[in-house]
């Protein structure tokens, strides 16, 4: 689209949550630019898969690169250049998040924004900038209140909007969250989502001891598993799917839609096969995780689910260290809380999954009981972890007919 001189468009979405407000402005900026700019690209990881010796999973899933658009070449002699950017304010509680997108959904990095934000009822006011230049910019312990946000980027773009930050108020789903999230065609998927091999990725080797309870059987798949014939997996006695909807990247914390949900989703459904799905998450705060449940909610109705929305807690295998590695117990349990909880309001089940040394090291079990459990726990006759769980994925190694390769194998207990 053509944007002559400065316009704005403001359009408000509320979301409300248990424990969680996020506002979400939508902020479509148009301005001429007098020289090209490319912003700095860096470097991927690759992730890397283990199964330890008591038979916990780590590192399975994706993880995208802090950067991960393809260098532009400056463009010289440029006079009238526009660009559009969205504005997306995010609070849950005391967190605040303030993110710039480009039209497509990709972060606008490369740029130092700052914020002001001034509370209206004569609050303290406060300042931040985007020292990473990431196109994030967090602020934490911010008080109830309403806020004017001013974002500037020192180009000549000064543009305001306006957020409430409010405790324990309902929740409501969003009209902007979905577009945010990205689909892979939008990224190197080859090296933001990188897919290990099965001897790569199943790395638990053969184990014939395992004697399973009296439940149902199912299994969990993602892009991994490729074309899947759902008739014949039913028809081989699978009852029931977990189906992975996305993940946020472990470097950029774009979130991206599994190019095989929908097919997966529709293929399972139209088989009879009682459908969850999960996301794979690595939000460092509470504001992030209940975009995750809100990106979960704008890709799949509650209606078709039989089974909760899980969100995937582990390790993100990123070689340089996962944007939410390193969260303390106490946040990544906060974490977990915000995403059920924002689920829940939303008119989903809600649950986590994590293997036993998360369960056991990594998480407040006790603040998650309120939510199911699907626990990981691999090469061991039963499970040995003593809290409760619904679902047991006891293999990674599986066969199942109209499966290429090896796929998840889990039972539902109860």
């Amino acid at each position: 689209m053509d944007h002559k001189g400065s316009h704005l468009w403001l359009i408000p979405v509320i979301i409300i949550g248990f424990n969680s407000l996020v506002f979400v402005c939508l902020i479509m900026i148009g301005y001429k630019k007098q020289t090209g700019e490319a912003a700095d690209m860096r470097k991927t990881a690759v992730s890397e898969s283990s199964v330890s010796a008591d038979g916990d999973v780590s590192g399975n899933e994706a993880e995208l690169d802090e950067s991960f658009y393809d260098e532009e070449e400056p463009e010289e002699n440029i006079y009238a250049y526009s660009s559009g950017y969205v504005l997306l304010l995010t609070s849950s509680e005391s967190d605040l998040k303030i993110q710039m997108v480009r039209e497509d959904g990709s972060p606008a990095d490369g740029i130092r924004w700052k914020a002001g934000i001034v509370s209206r009822s004569g609050g303290e006011d406060l300042e931040a900038e985007d020292e990473e230049e990431d196109g994030i910019i967090y602020v934490s312990e911010i008080p109830a209140d309403d806020y004017t946000v001013e974002v500037t980027d020192g180009r000549g773009i000064s543009e305001t909007s306006s957020i409430s930050v409010k405790p324990r108020i309902r929740y409501t789903a969003s009209s902007g969250i979905r577009s945010i999230v990205m689909q892979e065609s939008q990224i190197d998927a080859a090296a933001e989502d990188t897919a290990l091999t099965s001897e790569e990725k199943q790395n638990e080797g053969e184990f014939d001891g395992i004697s399973l309870p009296q439940g149902t059987r199912g299994i969990d798949v993602s892009k991994y598993n490729k074309e899947i014939d759902w008739a014949k997996v039913k028809a081989s006695g699978i009852e029931f799917a977990i189906i992975r909807a996305g993940y946020r990247g472990s470097g950029s914390g774009v979130l991206v839609e599994d190019p095989y949900f929908r097919q997966n989703l529709a293929g399972a459904k139209a088989a009879g096969v009682k459908i969850g799905v999960y996301f794979f998450t690595q939000a460092v705060n509470e504001a992030e995780a209940a975009e995750e449940a809100e990106a979960v909610a704008s890709l799949v109705n509650a209606s078709d689910l039989a089974l909760p929305v899980f969100l995937d807690v582990e390790s993100s295998g990123n070689v340089n260290g996962g944007r939410a590695d390193g969260l303390d117990v106490a946040t990544r349990t906060a974490v977990v809380k915000s995403f059920c909880e924002t689920a829940q309001s939303l008119g989903y089940r809600a649950g986590v999954y994590a293997n036993k040394t998360w369960m056991t090291g990594k998480l407040n079990m006790e603040e998650l009981a309120p939510y199911e459990k699907w626990l990981a726990q691999y090469r061991t006759s039963g499970p040995t972890y003593k809290g409760d769980y619904s679902i047991w994925q006891y293999t990674s190694n599986g066969s199942v007919d109209g499966i290429q390769g090896r796929v998840d194998l889990d039972i539902l207990v109860k």
